[in-house]
């Protein structure tokens, strides 16, 4: 049985509601990203320069964050169930995010899920203001001219089959590596777009049991 590593991004996809925007909505300037997401979308901005512009506004304690994104971000239902059935099946899951790891990190916590391996960038929550910490994503990336995702998911493929779940721009060229992407939201009409096939999904149920009738089908 082929073995499968399972990438997974953070906010929109495990979580019901992006907990950046949640952040910047409570704490930083209402609608911003209205106003920003065109320019990105358009290439007038990189995800980065949009981040560093949303959260130069924020002003919020990293107690007062972490409230607010475990009360109101939500987890999409099946997540626990997925993770459960890819570590019996000597599959591997971790979460590839653009986000922060203090956010996620606390999240997954709650959840019940904090052993999860976590690749992301941090910020610095203070009430004078927010600072952006980025990993190290090596080299600008050929596809899109940022250093992106593909990076992070080059470093930690051990030979297997690579499934991506994910819902934004962020995930756009992740996807592009995965030999099965599950996709919904804004990754979903960009991959239609492009003439790029995925599975369409809404919850972590669906995933797995697409996963495990794909291998029933392939035992």
């Amino acid at each position: 049985m082929e073995t499968l590593l399972i990438a997974c991004d953070f906010d929109g996809t495990i979580t019901q509601r992006d907990t950046l925007h949640l952040i910047v909505e409570e704490f930083g300037t209402r609608g911003l990203w209205d106003t920003i997401e065109p320019r990105l979308r358009s290439g007038e901005v990189t995800l980065e320069e949009a981040m560093q512009e949303e959260f130069a506004t924020v002003r919020a304690t990293p107690d007062q964050v972490i409230a607010l994104v475990l009360r109101e971000a939500g987890i999409r239902p099946g997540l626990a169930e997925l993770v459960r059935w890819s570590r019996a099946e000597g599959h591997r899951f971790i979460v590839f995010s653009s986000g922060f790891r203090t956010v996620i990190q606390a999240a997954l916590d709650h959840w019940g899920l904090g052993d999860l391996e976590v690749v992301s960038h941090e910020a610095l929550f203070s009430g004078e203001g927010c600072t952006l910490v980025w990993s190290d994503r090596g080299e600008a990336c050929v596809e899109c001219g940022r250093r992106c995702k593909r990076h992070d998911l080059r470093g930690r493929l051990r030979g297997e089959r690579l499934v991506y779940i994910g819902d934004g721009v962020s995930d756009r060229c992740g996807a592009g590596m995965a030999d099965v992407v599950f996709a919904r939201a804004h990754l979903a009409r960009d991959l239609t777009e492009a003439g790029v096939g995925f599975v369409p999904f809404e919850d972590f149920v669906e995933v797995r049991e697409w996963l495990q009738a794909s291998q029933a089908r392939a035992a």
